[in-house]
């Protein structure tokens, strides 16, 4: 009887271990994923909208700077034109890289119509910084983009956060 007491203990104890190995292993992946949404999807393109918001923020057509008059309006529309042609339009390009194949790594609470909104619009800044179109209107920057990306990119850290602060 204690034979059969022993083996049914230690099946019980077996399959416990193999339960915890079961949730480590799963809570391992669900870190590993997180981590990889940051990595590989949200602080690329946060970075890259961030340099960009910061460049039209500051001398685009609808700065401060620019509506004001505080600088010769010649000059800051060509130190415009040039960053929008050489950083503003490559960020967009690689933000596009990333959506187009990264897409899968988006936070479940995150609406992916946004991401494809900024990829239409992204490429039309791309042919009427070649030449304009009063059709470029029709494209708009979808201005809730930034805010979305940084505050899924928040939620994420903060969930990581957690995950490592309970470890300790």
């Amino acid at each position: 009887m204690s034979l059969i007491v022993s083996v049914l203990s230690s099946r019980a104890q077996a399959r416990l271990a193999s339960r915890l190995t079961d949730s480590t292993n799963i809570s391992k992946e669900a870190r590993e994923y997180k981590l990889k949404q940051l990595t590989s999807f949200y602080d690329p393109v946060y970075t890259l909208l961030s340099a960009n918001k910061a460049i039209f923020e500051r001398i685009g057509p609808t700065s401060a700077a620019r509506i004001n008059g505080l600088f010769n309006d010649e000059e800051t529309a060509e130190v415009w034109r040039k960053l929008s042609e050489e950083v503003v339009v490559p960020n967009n390009l690689r933000i596009c890289e990333i959506i187009q194949g990264q897409l899968h790594y988006l936070t479940p609470s995150d609406d992916e119509s946004i991401y494809l909104e900024f990829l239409t619009h992204a490429h039309a800044y791309k042919v009427f910084k070649q030449e304009a179109y009063e059709a470029y209107r029709l494209f708009p920057f979808p201005k809730s983009v930034y805010d979305v990306v940084k505050q899924s990119r928040a939620e994420l850290k903060s969930s990581l956060t957690r995950v490592y602060s309970q470890r300790k």
